[in-house]
């Protein structure tokens, strides 16, 4: 059985490097809402907690009820997104298996956090650090690398501090990590 390679044409070749070039140009568009999204979320829980914790308020964590809100506006976009763009790309990929990885080590953190000597805002920071990283870096977008490698810095401001200060280096690391760039990563979609 031979196969017969289908040779391209010039337009062909021009077209299919057009659609490439703009299904990763969609790719960033949407990570742009995603690290919004999730930037003022954590933002406003962190510091909603903080207050709520001053003013001696005993249920203080209910601002993180945002979250699970998040989880499903994430999940509802993304598939929208992905019925609208059938392409993919290795960035998409690599991605979408970066935040996978980012969840699933976020949840295990989430579930052991009754243990007294685990800091579990700080270990967040670290695991935003490392997706913000590795996004940054799949989308060549310096502004996300330096807000992983800010991230972990906070991290580190987070294991010497009490853990209701913990909140306001959280908020911090968001807003310098997710808020910013992607703000950034918004204006130059728009290029």
């Amino acid at each position: 059985m031979e196969t017969e390679e289908k040779q391209l044409t010039q337009e062909e070749s021009l077209r299919i490097i057009h659609e490439m070039i703009s299904a990763a140009k969609n790719d960033v568009k949407a990570d742009a809402f995603i690290f919004l999204l999730w930037g003022w979320l954590v933002f406003a829980a962190s510091l909603s907690q903080f207050i709520l914790i001053k003013m001696n308020v005993a249920w203080n964590s209910v601002p993180w009820m945002l979250m699970p809100l998040g989880g499903l506006i994430t999940i509802v976009y993304s598939i929208r997104a992905g019925k609208k763009d059938k392409t993919k790309t290795a960035v998409t990929e690599s991605l979408k298996y970066t935040w996978i990885a980012f969840s699933a080590a976020l949840l295990i953190i989430l579930f052991f956090n009754s243990m007294h000597f685990l800091q579990v805002l700080p270990c967040i920071m670290v695991l935003y650090g490392m997706g913000l990283f590795l996004s940054g870096a799949a989308l060549r977008f310096k502004p996300l690398i330096f807000g992983g490698i800010f991230c972990w810095i906070c991290a580190i401001a987070g294991f010497e501090v009490q853990n209701i200060y913990q909140l306001l280096i959280l908020a911090a690391a968001v807003m310098g990590g997710y808020i910013i760039p992607g703000y950034l990563l918004k204006m130059n979609n728009r290029k």
